[in-house]
């Protein structure tokens, strides 16, 4: 029986990336290459992903796509790929530093930082301050994406949720959540070597745990997807709503 994932080695994981890029979007690859993931498998395919979410789910010019966690800018320029008919503005978090100045220069060089607007500070203080004079979140969000430090990712949740800032109908993406393999078990990733895998293998250990209260949160309802490296679909559960609404 042909499980969910295909057994590529990383050569051949390579190769169908390439494979699924030439049958993707030029657009979008081209889009995202420019700030290109250095760590992130299957970058272009997923930006390919991200796009057609956008288009699916945002249907007027609001409510805007809140991304936690900026990095190079690579899936925000995605997102901004995905939104060009709706003009939906795409509200991004993260820490200032060297990386964040670099992707903000590149989005001014781009011309995209039209529809980008990037919150510098903690992503935990910017979600929980409901004031936008300084810097915090406010509305409702179709589409949430969170890909930044993955010890807050349960935080950030928790906050997204009891500020309602997912709207009804809205999702939110959770990246990452297979660790490169490492959640499952050391010997999904025998091939990572070098710096990255302790720091690999210490979110898995958060991620591990994050996977099991997501099942347990009656708020939610969840679905994690084999692909990339791994992404959780989280909804608004009815039952909740329902609930929420009586009070």
């Amino acid at each position: 029986m042909l499980g969910s994932v295909l057994p590529f080695s990383p050569e051949l994981a390579d190769r169908v990336s390439a494979y699924c890029e030439k049958h993707s979007e030029d657009d979008v690859v081209e889009t995202t290459r420019a700030v290109d993931d250095l760590d992130e498998p299957n970058a272009g395919t997923q930006a390919s992903l991200i796009v057609g979410l956008a288009r699916l789910m945002i249907e007027v010019e609001e409510p805007p796509v809140l991304e936690v966690g900026t990095f190079t800018g690579f899936s925000a320029l995605a997102w901004y790929e995905g939104t060009r008919a709706t003009q939906a503005e795409i509200i991004t978090l993260d820490v200032r530093g060297e990386v964040l100045a670099f992707t903000r220069s590149k989005f001014q060089e781009m011309g995209v930082d039209d529809r980008i607007q990037i919150l510098e500070g903690p992503a935990a203080a910017s979600l929980a301050n409901g004031d936008p004079t300084r810097g915090g979140v406010v509305g409702q969000f179709d589409l949430v994406f969170l890909d930044a430090d993955k010890h807050n990712y349960q935080n950030y949740l928790d906050t997204i949720l009891d500020r309602q800032l997912l709207s009804p109908k809205g999702i939110i993406l959770v990246d990452n959540v297979f660790a490169r393999g490492l959640t499952m078990g050391p010997e999904f990733n025998p091939f990572m070597e070098g710096f990255r895998r302790p720091f690999w293998e210490k979110s898995a250990e958060t991620l591990r745990e994050l996977n099991k209260s997501f099942l347990n949160d009656e708020r939610i309802d969840c679905v994690l997807l084999p692909m990339f490296d791994g992404i959780t679909q989280i909804k608004w559960r009815a039952a909740w709503l329902e609930k929420a609404a009586r009070k």
